[in-house]
């Protein structure tokens, strides 16, 4: 018998422990569960402008809700308010970029040490957060300290935002030698936006930016990671699209090492030897012989005993561009030779010369019938002129027969 009610004893002991241990674990799974939902619940609130939904959540323990709240007040000018709920998230979570960032903004109206304090924290914190990077730039300007400026111009420009600020930022960077050096230190680390900030440069540098722009350049040649052969030529473009082609070709002479030989001759590259040895893959100068590639069916180069010949078949549209390059004659008359051989008088193209500004082509006289290659006269006008292209046009010819071109001199 009493060994029965011991047993009784320890079954019952036995069933309270397992009736308490699953009250405990249901206890906790609905604590849990609670938890989660009011996490859940937190974070989605942090995500909306309801301040009577933040307002419900400690921002001592939900710092992403309480930081929220702080920057509504801060927007709408409660600047106390602002700050109390950012110092409680900051302290909650003093990693918390956004948090740290509320918090030194809403104490830039009664403690500006402090404010400068904190965010120079922020700064140190985050290379991501945008407008703690645009505090830090007007930090940075206040204080005439480029480098820094650079560097939050580098983080934004890596996220690709506020481009319109960083393109501004990047042309001041021009102005003045500090800055230059500072800039051209940046660009050297290859960050991948330098491609970006060409391109950009390509179509918006001001005019008023061109010798900065060269002594840029210069500059960045004196580090490890120098201006390539494809970025100059975009400085080249850019000049030549807004008309300054003077300077553009001075500084395609200097940059690309052009002889003086070669600089007085008129076409540049009369005889085609540096197109016949350029790459495939190297930028073109607008001063320089462009083949047009859609046209490879009918136009060449050949080497020969003699050097180059550009050899030239029928075939191709009337007015078709197959080679050009732009000059800079002067006005008045002026004579078109070439060294052809072939029947001239049967040949598939000629020689015209447009206008840049304008795009239209000069009349033209011709000392033999049918010739258009060889004794072609142009006369260019003293104004609206100041520099041409020279296309060697096809000419739709019935009866055209292949023709090769040694040399081109214009008198």
């Amino acid at each position: 018998m009493g060994q029965r009610g011991d047993g009784s004893v320890a079954a019952v002991t036995k069933d309270v422990i397992t009736i308490v241990r699953k009250a405990t674990a249901l206890v906790g799974a609905a604590l849990i569960g609670w938890f989660v939902c009011e996490q859940g619940i937190a974070a989605i609130a942090a995500r909306t402008n309801s301040t009577a939904l933040l307002s419900r959540f400690d921002p001592a323990k939900y710092p992403d809700a309480g930081t929220r709240l702080a920057q509504i007040d801060l927007a709408k000018g409660r600047f106390d308010q602002a700050a109390a709920l950012a110092r409680a998230a900051t302290l909650a979570n003093p990693l918390n970029v956004r948090a740290v960032r509320t918090l030194g903004l809403a104490l830039d109206v009664s403690d500006k040490t402090a404010s400068t304090h904190i965010m120079r924290t922020a700064e140190k914190l985050s290379r991501r957060d945008t407008q703690t990077s645009m505090w830090v730039l007007r930090d940075a300007a206040l204080n005439q300290d480029v480098p820094r400026a650079l560097d939050q111009i580098d983080a934004l420009a890596r996220r690709q935002v506020q481009s319109k600020l960083t393109s501004k930022i990047f042309y001041a960077g021009l102005t003045d030698d500090p800055s230059r050096r500072a800039f051209a230190k940046l660009l050297a680390r290859r960050p991948p936006w330098r491609s970006g900030f060409f391109a950009n440069i390509r179509v918006n540098l001001p005019v008023n930016s061109y010798e900065q722009m060269e002594l840029f350049l210069n500059q960045l040649d004196r580090t490890n990671a120098p201006a390539s052969a494809e970025e100059r030529m975009t400085f080249i473009d850019r000049m030549v699209d807004s008309g300054d082609v003077r300077r553009a070709r001075a500084y395609w002479f200097r940059s690309f090492n052009i002889s003086s030989e070669n600089q007085a001759q008129t076409p540049y590259d009369p005889q085609f030897r540096v197109v016949a040895a350029r790459r495939a893959d190297a930028p073109i100068s607008p001063f320089d012989w462009a083949i047009n590639q859609d046209m490879n069916q009918y136009i060449s180069l050949r080497s020969t005993d003699e050097g180059p010949a550009l050899d030239i078949a029928p075939g191709s549209g009337d007015g078709t561009a197959l080679i050009s390059q732009t000059l800079m004659l002067a006005p008045g008359s002026h004579r078109i030779d070439t060294v052809v051989e072939g029947p001239a008088d049967q040949a598939p193209a000629g020689w015209q010369l447009v206008c840049s500004q304008s795009n239209s082509a000069l009349i033209r006289s011709f000392a033999r019938p049918g010739d258009e290659l060889s004794g072609v006269t142009i006369d260019v006008p003293a104004n609206g002129c100041s520099t041409q292209r020279l296309i060697l046009t096809a000419n739709g010819r019935i009866g055209a027969r292949p023709i090769s071109i040694r040399q081109v001199v214009i008198r």
